[in-house]
């Protein structure tokens, strides 16, 4: 049964029946990745503001921490802005105000497809920069992992069930036949063709499989190459005291 736009004409009464009902069996997923970028932005701007006091381990502590084995060239970024304060604090608000507002917005099912994109485009970064962390159980990939995938479940089926967009809907009824409303609230399918969804729901799946499998592969092999235990070396020492060179003014140069 269909679940998308039939050439922009309406939903028949199953189809929003069996529409009605993914959405609730999204209610969790929706619940669960609002709530986690939520907790990221509320723990620095309400519960613990201390994080982006720009004193002691704050928040760019954690950026800093991550340089050994970001990967893409988002080290050099890092470096950059520790080098440059006023953007690493704009940086740093701005990542934190993005986690809380997006979270808030999927609590809420606020506009939740455009939520969920702010949350994948989030998920892509971390996993970037974090990924490579967590000795034994790879906590960063896994996370970043696991919200990357419901970030691509949620823009697709939306998730509107007990939301904000709900409300709208049945407040505004004409937003059904808004294209904007369908691509970035959640109570609506997206206003494509079967065919048309189908063909960015495989697209978007072989992103994430490629990504996934890809960024797995190079931090802790187990594909097609034997585990290892990180990509950055830690305990491979490629820098030796006999190597070190002390000037006259007292520098020190490899």
């Amino acid at each position: 049964m269909a679940t998308t736009m039939q050439g922009g004409s309406p939903q028949t009464t199953e189809s929003k029946h069996l529409w009605r009902v993914m959405a609730i069996g999204m209610l969790a997923v929706r619940f669960v990745q609002g709530w986690i970028y939520w907790g990221g932005g509320s723990r620095r701007f309400i519960y613990g503001p201390q994080k982006i006091n720009p004193a002691g381990h704050w928040m760019a502590y954690k950026f800093q921490t991550a340089m050994p084995g970001a990967i893409l060239g988002t080290s050099h970024l890092i470096s950059f802005l520790l080098h440059h304060f006023v953007l690493l604090y704009a940086g740093v608000i701005i990542f934190s105000a993005v986690e809380l507002v997006s979270g808030l917005m999927l609590i809420s099912g606020f506009l939740t497809r455009l939520a969920a994109l702010l949350t994948l485009g989030l998920s892509f970064t971390l996993m970037l920069l974090f990924g490579w962390q967590g000795a034994t159980c790879i906590d960063e990939w896994t996370m970043a992992a696991a919200n990357f995938g419901m970030g691509i479940t949620l823009f697709l089926v939306g998730g509107g069930a007990y939301s904000i967009d709900n409300w709208l809907l049945k407040t505004k009824p004409a937003l059904e036949n808004k294209g904007w409303f369908r691509w970035l609230g959640g109570s609506e399918p997206l206003p494509l063709s079967d065919a048309a969804f189908k063909k960015l729901a495989l697209t978007l799946f072989w992103i994430a499989v490629i990504f996934i499998v890809v960024t797995y592969s190079y931090y802790r092999g187990s594909v097609i190459t034997p585990f290892h235990g990180d990509p950055t070396g830690v305990k491979v020492h490629h820098v030796q005291m006999r190597d070190l060179r002390i000037a006259p003014d007292g520098s020190v140069t490899v």
